[in-house]
């Protein structure tokens, strides 16, 4: 078993990964939600023991034990051996209100991991988006890496006879030069995408299968994607969950402005004389105020959950607001480009049809390069897009 354990792992980190088994795995092997697992652990056996009466005191011991004959244990009355029981009796519930406070407690440890899964599958998406647009880079640039070479051969022949054509081969070098830089940022791009997964998940990935697709927030009205917020954002339900559990704090501390009856009773043992049983109600005189003002701190308590769900639910509302525009803003930018791009492709076509009557070689080919150029600038447009939008599925609190 644990072979075929090891065989499966090793599949894993030597084949490509698709994003949704990506995520999958990477929930399960999450080292922080193992641990907020074990913390509920420790709640659920913490609401048991709350539930519980204080433990019972029983003490044991001599009374009168004489200086001069301490072993002697007939001279006076008062001397006696005893076993006394003491037990404390609530007269509230606030054992019960105590375990269900940990009960509400369990459920922001819930809500915690609902939003760390749904940072764990942003943070995976993000790697596939980063390592998926570095990959397109790596093809756009290969391909006209290669294709410069016809150029720069042609400009180093006429630069021999022509001063313009030495400063446009040495213009296109170190135009070269730095796409070949682009292309190492690229390759560091994978690798780190790479990383990242496996600092998410303890997943070794290959290669990425695929890529993330997109939802199209831009053609959703804002008020209905401001609604899923209120409705699934974890980051509120985080909020809501502290709420309830400062709530269940207040009537915690209302239970316990009620004092516990202690009772004990005692059995005394005497020799030569009769034995005696002794019985004793204690309760304590509440006259400090202090338990009212527990209540009060508690309700205070309140007051900051309240305020803190109202900022949350702002930030989360403001920060998707931005992010709509920002997406709406990008799509325009990247339709200008596809719309230059196609102005491009005309020009290039214009320049390759007056080749066969004496048109400039170098220019068709300089062409080529603003081509490029807006290939390179829309693909960057499309990673801006895709981040977007998986910024707005984390703030919309999906997985």
């Amino acid at each position: 078993m644990k072979t075929l354990s090891i065989l499966l792992l090793l599949s894993l980190s030597l084949t490509a990964q698709t994003v949704e088994q990506t995520i999958s795995y990477s929930i399960e092997h999450n080292y922080q939600l193992e641990i907020l697992e074990e913390e509920k652990a420790i709640v659920d056996e913490e609401e048991k023991i709350v539930s519980l009466w204080e433990d019972p005191i029983l003490s044991v011991g001599i009374n009168d034990i004489q200086a001069v004959r301490p072993l002697n244990r007939n001279e006076e009355a008062m001397q006696n051996q005893y076993a006394v029981y003491t037990q404390s009796i609530p007269l509230s519930n606030k054992f019960k209100v105590a375990s269900q406070v940990q009960e509400k407690q369990k459920g922001v440890i819930e809500k915690k991991q609902e939003a760390l899964k749904v940072s764990i599958a942003s943070a995976v998406r993000q790697a596939f988006i980063e390592a998926n647009n570095a990959s397109t880079t790596l093809m756009i640039l290969d391909d006209y890496i290669e294709f410069l070479e016809t150029p720069m051969a042609l400009l180093m022949s006429l630069s021999a006879v022509e001063k313009d054509s030495l400063d446009r081969y040495i213009k296109t070098e170190l135009l070269q030069k730095g796409y070949q830089l682009q292309r190492e940022n690229a390759l560091q791009r994978i690798a780190i995408a790479k990383e990242q997964i496996e600092l998410i998940g303890n997943l070794k990935i290959a290669h990425f299968d695929g890529g993330v697709a997109l939802k199209h927030y831009e053609l959703n009205t804002l008020a209905s994607l401001l609604s899923k917020i209120d409705a699934q954002s974890p980051e509120l339900g985080i909020a809501i969950a502290l709420k309830e559990v400062a709530l269940k704090g207040v009537a915690l501390a209302k239970e316990r402005e009620q004092a516990d009856l202690k009772v004990t009773g005692g059995y005394y043992q005497r020799f030569d004389r009769n034995d005696y049983v002794s019985f004793a109600i204690s309760y304590p005189l509440y006259t400090r105020g202090k338990q009212e003002r527990q209540r009060v701190q508690a309700l205070k308590r309140v007051n900051i959950q309240e305020i803190t769900y109202k900022q949350t639910q702002v930030q989360l509302r403001q920060a998707l607001k931005i992010a709509y525009h920002e997406l709406k803003a990008l799509h325009q930018e990247l339709e200008l480009l596809k719309q230059s791009r196609e102005k491009i492709l005309k020009l290039i076509a214009n320049a390759k049809a007056e080749l066969s009557v004496g048109g400039s070689l170098v220019r068709y080919y300089e062409l080529f390069s603003q081509k490029v150029n807006n290939r390179l600038e829309q693909n960057k447009k499309a990673l801006a897009i895709r981040l977007t939008e998986n910024k707005m599925s984390q703030l919309l609190g999906e997985i």
